[in-house]
């Protein structure tokens, strides 16, 4: 089938445009929209076979149903039907559902026409699709053997969907903009997919350090690598616990820094980044153990803010500290009952080695609110607690300030990235008191884990400092998740971009 090349990708209803050269059209309407209309967009022989098609497969003009059809041997057409208050998470989902069904094998033109829809949805229905289209273009990591001969013809395959959308009205500059956005936090979501696919023995402690310092060198940033000696002298026990059990000491803290000139507010992100999970000493069990490589996705969000900080140009300073690491178990690897350290001078009590992430996070979060920000935002894959609270269809969010649980589930909705805000009241820290140290790392058995991590966690975040964790709980969700069609699904960059512009 012969597609077209077509550089524009938006038009009005008064270009003109042979739609015949896109090999599918995408209908969106409203509930409101009848059969009848129809021969008011077509010609009247197209207008008859679609609606003969509708008839016989007795399609119902709801809210959220759709259908896919070939109109002929080489053209595919959908309807559908969105509801009167579109939510991005529906829209994004809706998205998804109805793209994957007119994807083909081979590279496919599409033309949404959004001509009967009403401003309010047309913006969220330009990202949704745009956003959609991205990451079912997404191409993972492959160790199948490279070819012989490597060109950019093999490097980087072929996108599957192009996208050209047709709408209503004039305001063509404003939804050109929408689309460029959706397009770039797209990109950086399809990257944090790559990050977290790339297996233990390819994305290593030194690897990670390397590919990440050389794509933000690349956007134009600063780096600054806190390496392993240098945390054990600054005396930051709680990460060296966890590092330590490495084999060739390569971990450390890997700060980016994006520095626009006229910045008037300071914002550090924080994520975890351990490159793979045996849980250390408290061995994990092979179907626990299995993916453990994926532990390092809050960090790959972080990286992603911060390269998305720099193309959008962003009107506020942005310091990621990414804190990259592995959990082994080593005969130097950290025990249970061990006594540590951390930065801040807090004693820490070591119950479970599989409670690694709060440890290095702690020390990484002092690190990062001891320049007064303001705000430490951290991503984590931190707790199955969470996962088991929410499934895999929310993340969990956390503050130390109660005023700020309203803006992350804000951030939530409007993204489509949805988060549930859970409480930090200091009666949650009961169970942490230790009889030997400062704080207990987590309790042995039972509990709420992800809020007393999050606890934790907050006892290392520097007096004053404005603070929010997202634990990942939808990193790797069982089904399809708004726009994502399969795991991993890259949470996390929509959310913060969103966040970060609300607070």
């Amino acid at each position: 089938m012969k597609t077209a090349t077509l550089s524009k990708k938006i038009y009005s209803v008064k270009d003109p445009i042979d739609e015949h050269l896109f090999s599918s059209q995408v209908w969106v309407v409203e509930p409101s929209f009848s059969l009848g209309r129809l021969s008011q967009f077509f010609d009247p022989k197209t207008a008859v076979k679609i609606s003969a098609f509708l008839k016989m497969r007795k399609f119902k003009w709801k809210a959220k149903s759709h259908i896919v059809f070939d109109l002929s041997a080489r053209h595919k057409f959908a309807l559908l039907v969105i509801p009167k208050k579109l939510t991005v998470f529906t829209a994004l989902e809706l998205s998804r559902e109805v793209l994957s069904s007119v994807q083909q094998e081979h590279p496919s033109n599409v033309l949404v026409n959004l001509g009967p829809i009403s401003d309010p949805s047309e913006k969220i229905l330009i990202d949704s699709f745009t956003s959609a289209a991205r990451v079912l273009n997404y191409h993972p990591p492959k160790y199948k053997g490279a070819p012989k001969k490597k060109t950019e013809e093999n490097k980087k395959p072929s996108d599957k969907l192009s996208l050209a959308f047709k709408v209503s009205h004039t305001r063509l500059a404003q939804i050109q903009k929408t689309l460029h956005t959706s397009e770039t936090s797209a990109n950086k979501t399809n990257l944090v997919r790559y990050l977290v696919q790339r297996a233990g023995n390819d994305l290593t402690p030194a690897t990670y350090v390397s590919t990440a310092t050389d794509l933000a060198k690349k956007a134009g940033l600063k780096t600054q690598f806190i390496s392993f000696s240098d945390l054990q002298k600054m005396k930051a026990g709680a990460f060296v616990a966890v590092a330590q059990g490495g084999g060739d000491n390569s971990s450390g803290i890997l700060k980016i820094i994006y520095e626009p000139k006229t910045a008037k507010r300071k914002i550090a992100l924080v994520g975890k980044g351990i490159t793979f999970d045996t849980g250390g000493n408290n061995l994990k069990t092979g179907g626990h153990m299995f993916g453990m490589n994926n532990d390092m996705a809050g960090s790959a969000v972080v990286l992603a803010l911060c390269l998305l900080a720099a193309e959008e140009q962003w009107p506020f300073q942005i310091t990621g500290y990414l804190a990259i690491t592995e959990n082994v178990l080593t005969g130097k690897a950290y025990r249970p009952n061990d006594v540590v350290t951390s930065l801040k001078g807090k004693t820490i009590e070591v119950i479970d080695t599989d409670a690694e992430g709060r440890m290095v996070l702690a020390d990484t979060l002092t690190l990062a609110s001891k320049e007064k920000p303001h705000l430490v935002l951290d991503f984590a894959t931190l707790t199955g607690s969470v996962i088991r609270a929410l499934g895999t269809q929310y993340s969990g969010g956390y503050s130390n300030r109660k005023s700020l649980l309203g803006l992350i589930r804000k951030a939530g909705i409007i993204s489509g990235e949805r988060v549930w805000p859970f409480p930090n009241d200091s009666d949650y820290g009961r169970c942490l008191k230790s009889e030997i140290a400062d704080i207990k790392q987590c309790r042995l058995s039972g509990g709420v884990d992800h809020i007393e991590a999050a606890y934790f966690l907050s006892q290392f975040v520097e007096r004053g400092v404005d603070w929010v964790h997202i634990d990942l709980g939808a990193m790797d969700p069982e089904e399809p998740l708004a726009h994502i069609p399969k795991k991993p699904s890259g949470f996390g960059v929509r959310f913060g971009r969103e966040l970060l512009h609300l607070i």
